[in-house]
Protein backbone atom coordinates (compact mmCIF):
# COMPACT_ATOMS: atom_id res chain seq x y z
CA UNK A 1 0.00 0.00 0.00
CA UNK A 2 1.22 3.95 -0.94
CA UNK A 3 2.71 5.06 2.40
CA UNK A 4 0.22 7.87 3.51
CA UNK A 5 1.48 11.27 3.77
CA UNK A 6 1.49 13.27 6.68
CA UNK A 7 -0.98 16.58 6.73
CA UNK A 8 -4.55 17.24 7.32
CA UNK A 9 -7.47 17.12 5.07
CA UNK A 10 -6.88 20.13 2.37
CA UNK A 11 -9.11 22.95 2.13
CA UNK A 12 -10.22 21.98 -1.58
CA UNK A 13 -11.15 18.79 0.16
CA UNK A 14 -14.95 19.66 -1.57
CA UNK A 15 -13.57 19.64 -4.70
CA UNK A 16 -11.72 15.95 -4.43
CA UNK A 17 -14.86 13.99 -5.82
CA UNK A 18 -15.45 16.09 -9.04
CA UNK A 19 -11.53 15.54 -9.48
CA UNK A 20 -11.81 12.02 -9.31
CA UNK A 21 -14.33 12.12 -11.12
CA UNK A 22 -12.43 13.87 -14.15
CA UNK A 23 -9.68 11.09 -13.51
CA UNK A 24 -12.05 8.43 -14.34
CA UNK A 25 -13.37 9.98 -17.54
CA UNK A 26 -9.80 10.35 -18.97
CA UNK A 27 -8.82 6.95 -18.27
CA UNK A 28 -12.05 5.70 -19.46
CA UNK A 29 -11.68 7.66 -22.87
CA UNK A 30 -8.03 6.81 -23.59
CA UNK A 31 -7.05 3.26 -21.52
CA UNK A 32 -4.89 5.10 -19.37
CA UNK A 33 -3.29 8.41 -18.20
CA UNK A 34 -0.37 9.97 -19.04
CA UNK A 35 2.44 10.01 -17.15
CA UNK A 36 2.86 13.36 -16.23
CA UNK A 37 -0.82 13.59 -15.28
CA UNK A 38 -0.13 10.53 -12.97
CA UNK A 39 2.70 12.17 -11.57
CA UNK A 40 0.15 15.55 -10.72
CA UNK A 41 -2.62 13.41 -9.02
CA UNK A 42 -0.04 11.44 -7.19
CA UNK A 43 1.24 15.08 -5.89
CA UNK A 44 -1.99 15.39 -4.62
CA UNK A 45 -1.13 12.84 -1.61
CA UNK A 46 -2.47 9.82 -0.20
CA UNK A 47 -2.72 11.49 3.39
CA UNK A 48 -5.27 13.96 2.80
CA UNK A 49 -8.46 14.45 1.02
CA UNK A 50 -7.66 13.93 -2.54
CA UNK A 51 -8.46 11.31 -5.40
CA UNK A 52 -5.70 9.05 -4.65
CA UNK A 53 -7.62 8.19 -1.46
CA UNK A 54 -10.97 8.55 -2.54
CA UNK A 55 -10.53 6.43 -5.45
CA UNK A 56 -9.14 3.85 -2.69
CA UNK A 57 -12.31 4.59 -0.77
CA UNK A 58 -14.38 3.58 -3.75
CA UNK A 59 -12.76 0.29 -4.84
CA UNK A 60 -13.51 -0.53 -1.60
CA UNK A 61 -17.03 0.30 -1.34
CA UNK A 62 -17.82 -1.30 -4.76
CA UNK A 63 -15.97 -4.98 -3.39
CA UNK A 64 -17.62 -4.89 -0.45
CA UNK A 65 -20.96 -4.22 -1.79
CA UNK A 66 -20.75 -7.25 -4.69
CA UNK A 67 -19.55 -9.36 -1.18
CA UNK A 68 -22.30 -8.30 0.37
CA UNK A 69 -24.66 -8.79 -2.48
CA UNK A 70 -23.45 -12.80 -2.71
CA UNK A 71 -20.55 -13.11 -4.13
CA UNK A 72 -19.18 -14.99 -1.91
CA UNK A 73 -15.52 -16.10 -3.37
CA UNK A 74 -12.60 -13.71 -4.25
CA UNK A 75 -12.85 -14.67 -7.96
CA UNK A 76 -16.40 -13.56 -7.96
CA UNK A 77 -16.00 -10.78 -6.44
CA UNK A 78 -12.70 -9.32 -8.39
CA UNK A 79 -13.56 -7.65 -11.46
CA UNK A 80 -12.93 -10.17 -14.46
CA UNK A 81 -10.75 -7.73 -16.83
CA UNK A 82 -8.08 -5.20 -15.70
CA UNK A 83 -6.13 -2.86 -17.86
CA UNK A 84 -1.87 -3.86 -17.46
CA UNK A 85 -3.08 -6.43 -14.95
CA UNK A 86 -3.49 -10.45 -14.64
CA UNK A 87 -6.04 -12.33 -13.26
CA UNK A 88 -3.71 -13.22 -10.78
CA UNK A 89 -2.75 -9.88 -9.96
CA UNK A 90 -6.11 -9.02 -9.90
CA UNK A 91 -7.32 -11.48 -7.68
CA UNK A 92 -3.84 -10.67 -5.36
CA UNK A 93 -5.17 -6.97 -5.29
CA UNK A 94 -8.83 -7.48 -4.49
CA UNK A 95 -7.77 -9.49 -1.41
CA UNK A 96 -5.40 -6.68 -0.56
CA UNK A 97 -7.99 -4.09 -1.17
CA UNK A 98 -10.66 -6.46 1.21
CA UNK A 99 -7.85 -6.64 4.16
CA UNK A 100 -5.62 -9.53 3.46
CA UNK A 101 -2.27 -8.04 5.20
CA UNK A 102 -0.83 -10.95 3.63
CA UNK A 103 -1.81 -10.11 0.03
CA UNK A 104 -0.91 -6.55 0.92
CA UNK A 105 2.76 -7.91 1.24
CA UNK A 106 2.42 -9.70 -1.68
CA UNK A 107 1.49 -7.11 -3.35
CA UNK A 108 4.12 -4.44 -2.79
CA UNK A 109 7.15 -5.72 -4.46
CA UNK A 110 5.06 -6.12 -7.52
CA UNK A 111 3.91 -2.38 -7.01
CA UNK A 112 0.13 -3.80 -7.87
CA UNK A 113 -1.35 -0.88 -5.54
CA UNK A 114 -0.15 1.90 -7.67
CA UNK A 115 -1.84 4.73 -8.37
CA UNK A 116 -2.77 3.79 -12.12
CA UNK A 117 -3.44 0.24 -11.26
CA UNK A 118 -5.62 1.28 -8.92
CA UNK A 119 -7.63 3.67 -11.64
CA UNK A 120 -7.84 1.12 -13.79
CA UNK A 121 -9.17 -1.69 -11.35
CA UNK A 122 -11.92 1.05 -9.92
CA UNK A 123 -12.63 1.86 -14.15
CA UNK A 124 -13.14 -1.83 -14.40
CA UNK A 125 -15.28 -2.62 -11.72
CA UNK A 126 -17.59 0.33 -12.49
CA UNK A 127 -17.79 -0.98 -16.21
CA UNK A 128 -19.26 -4.59 -14.80
CA UNK A 129 -21.07 -2.93 -12.89
CA UNK A 130 -22.46 -0.54 -15.69
CA UNK A 131 -22.61 1.96 -13.05
CA UNK A 132 -24.28 5.21 -14.61
CA UNK A 133 -22.53 8.89 -13.92
CA UNK A 134 -24.92 9.82 -11.22
CA UNK A 135 -24.52 6.77 -9.67
CA UNK A 136 -21.11 7.22 -10.09
CA UNK A 137 -21.27 10.75 -8.45
CA UNK A 138 -23.25 8.87 -5.25
CA UNK A 139 -20.36 6.48 -4.94
CA UNK A 140 -17.87 9.04 -5.17
CA UNK A 141 -19.62 11.41 -2.56
CA UNK A 142 -19.86 8.05 -0.01
CA UNK A 143 -15.94 7.65 -0.30
CA UNK A 144 -15.05 11.23 0.53
CA UNK A 145 -17.21 10.93 3.34
CA UNK A 146 -15.51 7.86 4.52
CA UNK A 147 -11.80 9.64 3.60
CA UNK A 148 -13.13 11.95 5.65
CA UNK A 149 -13.75 10.44 8.90
CA UNK A 150 -10.77 8.69 8.31
CA UNK A 151 -8.79 11.51 8.49
CA UNK A 152 -10.38 12.64 11.74
CA UNK A 153 -9.97 9.40 13.35
CA UNK A 154 -6.94 9.28 12.45
CA UNK A 155 -6.07 12.54 14.40
CA UNK A 156 -8.29 12.11 17.22
CA UNK A 157 -8.47 8.04 17.60
CA UNK A 158 -6.05 5.03 18.16
CA UNK A 159 -5.87 4.25 14.53
CA UNK A 160 -9.32 3.00 14.31
CA UNK A 161 -12.56 4.02 13.00
CA UNK A 162 -14.31 4.50 16.59
CA UNK A 163 -13.93 2.84 20.43
CA UNK A 164 -13.84 0.73 21.98
CA UNK A 165 -12.92 4.01 24.85
CA UNK A 166 -11.88 4.25 28.07
CA UNK A 167 -14.04 5.42 30.82
CA UNK A 168 -12.20 8.69 30.92
CA UNK A 169 -12.22 9.57 27.59
CA UNK A 170 -16.67 9.61 26.54
CA UNK A 171 -19.27 10.43 28.40
CA UNK A 172 -21.15 7.44 29.44
CA UNK A 173 -24.60 9.17 30.75
CA UNK A 174 -25.10 10.09 27.52
CA UNK A 175 -24.84 6.56 26.07
CA UNK A 176 -27.41 3.54 26.24
CA UNK A 177 -24.72 0.98 28.14
CA UNK A 178 -24.89 -2.22 29.80
CA UNK A 179 -22.83 -1.82 33.12
CA UNK A 180 -21.10 -5.21 33.01
CA UNK A 181 -18.81 -3.39 36.17
CA UNK A 182 -14.98 -3.33 34.27
CA UNK A 183 -17.23 -3.05 30.76
CA UNK A 184 -20.05 -1.46 29.32
CA UNK A 185 -21.61 -2.81 26.65
CA UNK A 186 -23.71 -0.71 24.03
CA UNK A 187 -27.38 -2.50 23.54
CA UNK A 188 -29.18 -4.00 21.29
CA UNK A 189 -32.39 -5.22 20.74
CA UNK A 190 -32.89 -8.89 21.02
CA UNK A 191 -29.19 -9.49 22.24
CA UNK A 192 -28.73 -12.02 25.29
CA UNK A 193 -25.70 -11.37 27.86
CA UNK A 194 -24.26 -14.69 29.14
CA UNK A 195 -21.51 -14.29 31.84
CA UNK A 196 -18.45 -16.49 31.83
CA UNK A 197 -16.97 -17.36 35.30
CA UNK A 198 -13.93 -19.10 36.77
CA UNK A 199 -12.83 -19.67 40.44
CA UNK A 200 -16.51 -17.90 41.43
CA UNK A 201 -16.02 -14.80 39.33
CA UNK A 202 -16.68 -13.35 36.24
CA UNK A 203 -14.20 -12.95 34.01
CA UNK A 204 -15.32 -12.36 30.32
CA UNK A 205 -19.03 -11.95 28.48
CA UNK A 206 -20.59 -13.26 25.51
CA UNK A 207 -23.11 -11.35 23.53
CA UNK A 208 -25.51 -13.20 21.25
CA UNK A 209 -27.65 -12.06 18.60
CA UNK A 210 -29.24 -13.77 15.44
CA UNK A 211 -26.49 -16.80 15.21
CA UNK A 212 -23.53 -14.78 16.44
CA UNK A 213 -21.59 -14.38 19.03
CA UNK A 214 -18.66 -12.11 20.59
CA UNK A 215 -16.94 -12.62 23.53
CA UNK A 216 -15.16 -9.79 25.33
CA UNK A 217 -12.57 -10.30 27.91
CA UNK A 218 -10.11 -6.99 29.00
CA UNK A 219 -6.35 -7.59 30.62
CA UNK A 220 -4.41 -5.27 32.55
CA UNK A 221 -1.74 -4.57 30.29
CA UNK A 222 1.93 -2.93 31.35
CA UNK A 223 3.01 -2.07 27.31
CA UNK A 224 1.10 0.21 25.26
CA UNK A 225 1.04 -2.27 22.21
CA UNK A 226 -0.02 -5.81 23.83
CA UNK A 227 -2.32 -6.63 21.18
CA UNK A 228 0.35 -6.62 18.80
CA UNK A 229 2.02 -9.44 20.63
CA UNK A 230 -1.02 -11.11 21.55
CA UNK A 231 -2.08 -11.78 18.27
CA UNK A 232 0.94 -13.34 16.72
CA UNK A 233 1.22 -15.90 19.43
CA UNK A 234 -2.70 -16.56 18.87
CA UNK A 235 -1.77 -16.70 14.75
CA UNK A 236 1.03 -18.97 16.07
CA UNK A 237 -0.94 -21.14 17.96
CA UNK A 238 -4.01 -21.73 15.26
CA UNK A 239 -1.41 -22.50 13.15
CA UNK A 240 0.05 -24.92 15.13
CA UNK A 241 -3.09 -26.41 15.71
CA UNK A 242 -3.92 -27.36 12.52
CA UNK A 243 -5.44 -23.89 11.51
CA UNK A 244 -5.74 -21.46 8.66
CA UNK A 245 -4.80 -18.35 9.84
CA UNK A 246 -5.09 -14.58 8.17
CA UNK A 247 -3.69 -11.71 9.62
CA UNK A 248 -6.72 -8.98 8.76
CA UNK A 249 -6.98 -5.04 8.19
CA UNK A 250 -10.56 -4.53 8.70
CA UNK A 251 -13.39 -1.83 10.83
CA UNK A 252 -11.35 -3.11 14.09
CA UNK A 253 -7.65 -2.50 12.63
CA UNK A 254 -5.82 -5.82 12.39
CA UNK A 255 -7.70 -8.58 13.70
CA UNK A 256 -7.38 -12.39 13.15
CA UNK A 257 -9.57 -14.53 10.70
CA UNK A 258 -9.31 -18.07 11.17
CA UNK A 259 -10.74 -21.53 11.04
CA UNK A 260 -9.69 -23.76 13.63
CA UNK A 261 -10.27 -27.74 14.10
CA UNK A 262 -13.02 -28.50 17.17
CA UNK A 263 -14.67 -31.52 18.29
CA UNK A 264 -18.14 -31.32 18.52
CA UNK A 265 -19.66 -32.84 21.84
CA UNK A 266 -20.83 -35.83 19.76
CA UNK A 267 -16.94 -36.42 19.24
CA UNK A 268 -16.51 -35.62 15.59
CA UNK A 269 -13.98 -33.36 13.95
CA UNK A 270 -15.24 -30.07 12.58
CA UNK A 271 -14.11 -26.58 11.49
CA UNK A 272 -14.87 -23.60 13.13
CA UNK A 273 -14.24 -20.15 12.17
CA UNK A 274 -13.62 -17.38 14.45
CA UNK A 275 -12.82 -13.93 14.21
CA UNK A 276 -10.47 -12.33 16.80
CA UNK A 277 -10.60 -8.36 17.48
CA UNK A 278 -8.36 -7.10 19.89
CA UNK A 279 -7.75 -3.09 20.97
CA UNK A 280 -4.87 -1.65 23.35
CA UNK A 281 -5.98 0.88 25.29
CA UNK A 282 -4.60 3.15 28.60
CA UNK A 283 -3.77 0.28 30.69
CA UNK A 284 -5.83 -2.38 29.15
CA UNK A 285 -6.29 -4.57 26.24
CA UNK A 286 -9.85 -5.79 25.19
CA UNK A 287 -10.02 -8.52 22.93
CA UNK A 288 -13.11 -10.08 21.14
CA UNK A 289 -13.77 -13.28 19.81
CA UNK A 290 -16.61 -13.35 17.12
CA UNK A 291 -17.87 -16.81 16.71
CA UNK A 292 -20.78 -18.40 14.42
CA UNK A 293 -22.30 -16.53 11.21
CA UNK A 294 -20.88 -13.24 11.75
CA UNK A 295 -17.44 -15.21 11.61
CA UNK A 296 -18.17 -16.58 8.54
CA UNK A 297 -15.58 -15.97 5.48
CA UNK A 298 -18.07 -14.10 3.38
CA UNK A 299 -19.97 -12.52 6.18
CA UNK A 300 -20.20 -8.83 6.19
CA UNK A 301 -22.44 -8.25 9.39
CA UNK A 302 -21.54 -5.08 11.44
CA UNK A 303 -23.57 -6.06 14.43
CA UNK A 304 -19.94 -7.73 16.33
CA UNK A 305 -18.17 -4.68 15.41
CA UNK A 306 -20.78 -2.30 16.13
CA UNK A 307 -20.74 -3.82 20.05
CA UNK A 308 -16.65 -4.23 20.03
CA UNK A 309 -16.40 -0.85 18.82
CA UNK A 310 -18.74 0.97 21.15
CA UNK A 311 -17.32 -0.71 24.16
CA UNK A 312 -16.06 1.55 27.13
CA UNK A 313 -13.96 -0.10 29.43
CA UNK A 314 -13.55 1.15 32.93
CA UNK A 315 -9.63 -1.04 33.60
CA UNK A 316 -9.32 -1.01 37.31
CA UNK A 317 -12.89 -2.69 37.99
CA UNK A 318 -13.56 -6.47 37.87
CA UNK A 319 -16.42 -7.81 35.45
CA UNK A 320 -20.16 -8.39 37.17
CA UNK A 321 -23.22 -10.13 35.90
CA UNK A 322 -25.88 -7.90 35.26
CA UNK A 323 -29.23 -8.02 37.41
CA UNK A 324 -31.27 -9.74 34.60
CA UNK A 325 -29.96 -11.31 31.12
CA UNK A 326 -30.79 -8.94 28.58
CA UNK A 327 -32.25 -10.74 25.52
Amino acid sequence: MPEREGGNVSKDGGDAKDRTGEILKKFAENGTVTPDFLTEVESEGWGRLAPPRIILAAIQIVLRSRWKDGLSSIEQVSPRSVPLLSQQDSLTMTEALLGDVSAVSEAQPKELLSLLNLIGFLAALLKEESTSDEDVKHLLHAAEEICRDSLHHDVLRRGIESGPWDISEVDVSNLSLIDLGGLRVPTSLGMEVRPIEAGGAMVAVTLVKDGTALQLQTFHAASKILWNSTRVEMMNKMRAQGGTVKEWAGRAGLEIRASVPVVMESGQSAVKNVRVLGCDGPGWMLRGIVSGIGADPQSADEWAYDIFSGTVVIGTHPLKPVIKPTR
